[in-house]
């Protein structure tokens, strides 16, 4: 807008999120190691033991609010109000302010990999090479699809239209109504997990490259070479962010792979980045936190613990003064 004698005021630029720097707010002693990072909601922090069980914490003070006997291997996923949590045969629904069963569904398979929440439905791939997808409301099947045989270490990402999986070097999508197969592209190297960004699909891959994919046709638009194998990649709507085991921090631009910036890490990551509020969060065991400036990649500050993390740290990714941010 014009302001006094008709000068042009200059915008103001957002500031980046202020995650960090962090100060302890509580910390609490669980009864066994964790098998998987968790999960948080506004009221609480839910993670699953080695022990066999999974906990619920109060968020702001730590206190045990419930347990329940749930032996898993992976994080849990909550929507609605509802914690969705798996074991090697089987998917639970428990109301997370209680623990309280809604339903359980029975799997005639061992799981592949964590479910993906996609939509109204819970996907999960299950030995040797089924997809299926349950109804969030009451675990009732959707559909079900034999698909070509996962590599022993796959990985699937979901969105509103499809679910992607990475299997070997082969990335799949499949149509999220019924399941059908829409595409398929052969890469190189071994493929982490997939980040699914609207129209672009990002995957990288231990042949050090990290692959730009059309979300709806798998037609490659552009790949990147790295110095090392590509952890995993998250993008926003100017830029992809990927992390690789060169133990740099590179932006790119999305729509043609042109490198932005790129900063040295003083950590071998050991999760694909996430962003948000104007930051990129990079996640290690020493410091256990890093964050970026998204535009620059100036650092902001860094979040370090006597020891090695153990799984990643939850971040909230809505900040809210006074209130726990992450676990």
């Amino acid at each position: 807008p014009e302001a006094n004698g008709g000068q042009r005021e200059t915008p103001l630029k957002p500031l980046p999120a202020p995650l960090l720097p962090a100060e302890v707010a509580w910390n609490a002693i669980l009864p066994s190691q964790a098998s998987a990072a968790g999960t948080l909601d506004d009221q609480g922090v839910y993670i699953p033991l080695q022990s066999g069980q999974i906990v619920a914490l109060n968020r702001e003070t730590g206190v045990t609010e419930w347990s329940v006997d749930l032996k898993s291997a992976w994080a849990p996923m909550i929507s609605g109000g509802v914690l969705y949590a798996a074991n090697s045969n089987e998917v639970r629904a428990l109301r997370a302010v209680t623990g309280e069963p809604l339903w359980r569904v029975s799997l005639d398979a061992e799981l592949l990999v964590a479910p993906s929440m996609q939509g109204t439905t819970i996907v999960v791939l299950l030995k040797p090479d089924q997809l299926r997808a349950l109804r969030l409301s009451d675990g009732t099947e959707v559909w079900r699809l034999a698909i070509p045989s996962p590599s022993p270490s796959p990985s699937m990402s979901a969105d509103a239209t499809g679910v992607i999986v990475a299997s070997g070097s082969r990335v799949s999508r499949f149509r999220s109504s019924d399941g059908q197969l829409e595409w398929e592209r052969e890469l190189g190297g071994v493929l982490s997990s997939p980040a699914i960004s609207g129209d672009r699909v990002f995957v990288g891959s231990t042949d050090n490259y990290l692959y730009a994919l059309d979300t709806n046709k798998g037609r490659l638009l552009w790949r990147y070479g790295a110095g090392g194998d590509v952890v995993g990649a998250v993008a926003d709507e100017r830029f992809v962010y990927f992390a690789s085991l060169d133990n740099l921090l590179r932006a790119l631009r999305r729509g043609n792979g042109n490198q932005v910036w790129k900063r040295d890490l003083s950590t071998r990551t050991i999760a694909p980045p996430s962003t948000f509020g104007g930051i990129v969060v990079v996640s290690g065991n020493n410091p256990a936190l890093a964050a970026f400036n998204a535009a620059t990649g100036d650092p902001a500050d860094k979040f370090e613990l006597a020891g090695d993390v153990q799984g990643i740290p939850l971040v909230d990714t809505r900040l809210v003064p006074f209130r726990v941010a992450m676990i």
